[in-house]
């Protein structure tokens, strides 16, 4: 193996490294999540959001803590609740989806992912997938926002964020 290295014009560590990564199976929401358009740190919330791994308040068994939802108190603050059953998010991801015309059926955040997993690269789907990821990290700060610093926005002011950040991104693509 390491003769076959040698005789190689590319650099080392690369092929070092293609050789011992683990290559998983591919999933078909890579396009969606790793949308090359969206912030970093929006990608990197949708993806822990998609695999459900934010840490929500039904996940902190082992503390003495409230699981009850910070936008309805009504609910357990779950995964499923928070991406889109609550109704600040859903009346959110209902603004988005109007604004951008995106079919109704989209309710859960593995139906939208499915959704807007849309051949092309072109601006439409593109864009479309920016929004999914912005919506995910707005609801993700706002919920942070109200358990740490016991402050609340509007779901108004939250879509208005959301139409600047879907303009700046557009704007600079």
């Amino acid at each position: 193996m390491m003769q076959s290295w040698e005789n190689i014009s590319e650099p080392f560590l690369g092929h070092v490294y293609e050789f011992l990564r683990f290559k998983g199976t591919p999933v078909s929401w890579v396009k969606v999540v790793w949308e090359p358009w969206c912030l970093p740190r929006h990608n990197f919330i949708l993806w822990l959001a998609f695999l459900g791994r934010l840490r929500k308040r039904d996940k902190l068994h082992f503390v003495d803590t409230d699981a009850s939802c910070v936008f309805y108190p009504d609910h357990e603050e779950s995964h499923s609740h928070l991406f889109f059953a609550c109704s600040w998010t859903s009346l959110l991801w209902s603004k988005v989806k109007s604004w951008l015309q995106l079919c109704s059926y989209m309710v859960i955040i593995s139906s939208v992912v499915r959704g807007l997993n849309i051949r092309g690269e072109n601006i439409v789907p593109r864009m479309k997938r920016v929004s999914l990821s912005i919506v995910v990290y707005l609801i993700w700060e706002e919920r942070n926002c109200r358990v740490f610093k016991n402050s609340c926005t509007l779901v108004e002011s939250a879509f208005q964020r959301f139409q600047v950040l879907f303009y700046m991104i557009l704007h600079f693509h």
